[in-house]
């Protein structure tokens, strides 16, 4: 599953205040890089822990019921993750700048994905009429967008460290918001008619949601989720993004 679930799931167990396991459905002790460090998680079966939680694919908790057409999405609130740098990440840190703004249009390839998809020119739109030091990142470098510059990210890690530098972010609901929401980086989520910010939303960044209930979930192709995207302009990023950047 996708490193946004596994920082939910960080942060459901950082929130225990305590030394937490976090297992499978089958009982095994879970691994994952955005836990490296951690010292709230731990990942191997042989060192005690005060808590075990279940949170894994096909256990997740903001998940009713799933099947081949569409997630059924229960009432959740994440809590943010946070994360623990290396030394070496830190040093990738120090020798970034700061004061940029991430922007990230790129989804990655599911079948849900269309249903999720604000389009480039949206984003673009964004670029060239918010006067910022764009940047875009990734370890390879993307189709960059009007007035955006690359920042090379070998791994997601290092995306985490990159954006810890930043002043704020547009993206896509996913992986990069809870990122963010770990660092406490304000920023723009695209939420669309998908999933509703009650589910998968942090209070710290402006959410925009256009649909019914929790969200539709839809795994097919879904035309509720094309007029919910159609209906989010440039302009309703833009006029949060401007004020977050004004303090």
């Amino acid at each position: 599953m996708g490193w946004g679930d596994e920082l939910m799931a960080c942060g459901e167990a950082m929130a225990l205040g305590a030394r937490v396991k976090i297992m499978d459905k089958s009982g095994n002790v879970r691994k994952h890089p955005a836990w490296d460090n951690n010292p709230h998680i731990v990942q191997s079966k042989n060192e005690s822990a005060d808590h075990h939680i279940l949170n894994s694919p096909g256990a997740r908790p903001y998940v009713k019921t799933v099947n081949a057409s569409a997630w059924e999405f229960k009432l959740y609130k994440p809590k943010p993750a946070k994360f623990y740098f290396t030394d070496e990440e830190q040093a990738y840190i120090d020798r970034l700048p700061s004061g940029f703004v991430v922007i990230e249009p790129g989804l990655k390839e599911k079948m849900e994905s269309q249903n999720r998809r604000w389009s480039g020119d949206n984003f673009a739109m964004v670029t060239q009429y918010v006067d910022a030091k764009w940047i875009q990142l990734g370890s390879t470098m993307p189709d960059l967008l009007p007035n955006a510059e690359w920042i090379c990210t070998p791994t997601p890690r290092h995306m985490a460290a990159a954006l810890s530098k930043a002043r704020a972010f547009v993206s896509h609901e996913g992986g990069l918001h809870h990122t963010a929401a770990a660092l406490g980086i304000s920023g723009v989520v695209i939420f669309g008619g998908f999933v509703s910010p009650q589910v998968t939303g942090y209070d710290i960044h402006h959410n925009l949601f256009i649909g019914d209930g929790l969200g539709c979930g839809k795994r097919v192709k879904c035309p509720h989720c094309t007029d919910a995207m159609s209906r989010i302009t440039p302009q309703m990023v833009i006029d949060p993004l401007r004020k977050i950047l004004n303090g």
